[in-house]
């Protein structure tokens, strides 16, 4: 994605994270809701049409996916569908490709809570060769094109027990999609994906008390412009932190009162 829908991208998919931080929300779950959001709108050239044009108030295309998703998907799910048809994209199946990343999202941050982050990488990387290197395989998918139940029941029946589960939910995914670029394809750039999310800073953030969904959000905007880079963050009550808050990302330790400095140390050198 380029341009409006690059942006846009990033927003849907940090405000996403925000709620998978939740220890309540059914990331796998979700996933697959997701997932078959996409499917959904991708069975009606109308339905994409009018969920992604931008000439549209947000709050018509919301309504139509209220319409269309509540009581079918669950409260996350409808959240992520709502947020994504809200915004901007430079070209229709771009919102299609943003449910996608979000549900991919979900079940990566699944893999990562777990300590599964890198061997889902690997395993994926790994299915991806398989595929390119198997011409047995690669036209098995060919021939299934269409169909994509068929394409995912072929991705249980080679990966089912022999890698994470998931990793096949993501192959699953990544190859049963209609889409024009290839299975191999498809499944590296999923790798790819994983791997850049492994190659985040990591904050453990300690509090006296659980922070509102508004300060982390602010909290994550102030160590994204310290470090230029997205953080992510895991979340820890300790009743004894002085001060309040106690942030270790890497070597760096800090507590509420020197974030604050650094923060607006930031914005005054933005301005």
């Amino acid at each position: 994605m380029r341009g409006t829908s690059a942006a846009s991208l990033r927003e849907v998919v940090d405000g996403a994270e925000t709620s998978f931080r939740s220890p309540d929300v059914p990331l796998e779950q979700t996933a697959d809701e997701l997932f078959s959001a996409a499917r959904v709108i991708d069975s009606s050239n109308q339905l994409v049409r009018l969920l992604s044009d931008g000439g549209r108030p947000a709050e018509v295309k919301q309504a139509a996916a209220r319409d269309l998703f509540t009581g079918q998907v669950g409260r996350t799910a409808l959240a992520v569908v709502l947020d994504v048809v809200a915004h901007r994209w430079s070209e229709q199946e771009d919102i299609l490709d943003a449910l996608e990343r979000v549900g991919v999202t979900a079940l990566l941050t699944r893999a990562d809570q777990e300590g599964r982050l890198g061997a889902v990488e690997e395993e994926l990387f790994q299915v991806s060769r398989l595929i390119d290197q198997s011409p047995a395989l690669s036209e098995a998918f060919d021939d299934a094109r269409d169909r994509s139940g068929e394409r995912e029941a072929i991705v249980h029946r080679v990966l089912d027990g022999r890698v994470d589960a998931l990793t096949v939910q993501l192959v699953a995914q990544a190859v049963g999609r209609r889409s024009e670029a290839k299975p191999a394809r498809r499944v590296l750039e999923l790798a790819q994906y994983a791997s850049e999310r492994r190659r985040r800073l990591l904050a453990i953030v300690s509090s006296a008390r659980a922070l509102t969904d508004v300060q982390q959000q602010r909290l994550g905007t102030i160590l994204d412009r310290i470090y230029g880079r997205s953080v992510q963050m895991n979340f820890e009550i300790t009743p004894d932190v002085v001060g309040g808050l106690r942030i270790q990302v890497g070597d760096d330790l800090y507590d509420a009162t020197v974030l604050a400095r650094l923060g607006q140390a930031r914005e005054r050198l933005a301005s």
